[in-house]
């Protein structure tokens, strides 16, 4: 997805006039498949929200297909910008302790993630994920492998700052971490969705941040316990 359709879909509000018709089918279409699922939608009903004919639809999408995928190309494009490098990550490793460290990590996260296209476009993957191979590998790749990959990242950086047990498989450890955030993200998710409380969620998350980062921290001077 290129940056000016990044522009077009901040969380500000925007001025119609000065969106084009391709940023309004491509915005009208997100609500639309996150509330009724795409198979709920037709492309009559997309033109007709946006005020336009369908012939005029064609003009700029082929197809209902081709919106779909340009949908989940944005998201998957805005998770690979909010993933942060291994440079930032080694400088707020040092900058503070582990449990702190996850914690922040949440909070960019959620936020990161919780403008409103971002969280229609989630629903969106999670409801095609079954039935669309684009959206099925998002999910996998970045739901759970890129998850992954970061917390491994993450916790042999921490090893080799002296911050948790050497002792301990990074590859293991970020899998007991991250399965057990992804349930409860998806949980947080949920409650969020349907505008319930999610104190009690959020509560067990960073319950089970410190449970994590006390069993594998390292005594002073990086010594396993």
């Amino acid at each position: 997805m290129k940056t000016t359709k990044k522009n077009a879909h901040s969380e500000k509000p925007t001025d119609q006039s000065k969106v084009s018709t391709r940023e309004r089918i491509f915005d009208t279409a997100i609500d639309l498949f996150s509330r009724k699922g795409f198979d709920g939608v037709s492309v009559r009903e997309i033109a007709r929200n946006v005020g336009i004919k369908e012939s005029s639809l064609y003009n700029h999408f082929p197809s209902k297909d081709a919106i779909l995928a340009e949908i989940l190309d944005y998201y998957q494009t805005e998770m690979e910008r909010i993933s942060p490098s291994e440079k930032y990550l080694m400088e707020k490793i040092s900058a503070m302790p582990a449990h702190e460290f996850w914690e922040k990590g949440l909070a960019n996260f959620q936020k990161a993630t919780q403008n409103p296209v971002m969280q229609k476009i989630s629903k969106i993957v999670v409801l095609e994920m079954f039935r669309d191979k684009i959206a099925r590998d998002i999910a996998l790749n970045e739901l759970f492998t890129r998850q992954q990959e970061l917390s491994v990242t993450i916790f042999s950086l921490m090893q080799k700052k002296g911050l948790i047990k050497k002792s301990l498989n990074p590859e293991l450890l970020a899998m007991e971490y991250t399965y057990g955030m992804l349930a409860m993200q998806f949980e947080y998710n949920i409650l969020d969705n349907w505008n319930l409380d999610t104190a009690k969620v959020r509560e067990k998350m960073l319950h089970h941040i410190k449970f994590i980062s006390e069993y594998a921290k390292s005594v002073k001077g990086g010594e396993d316990q």
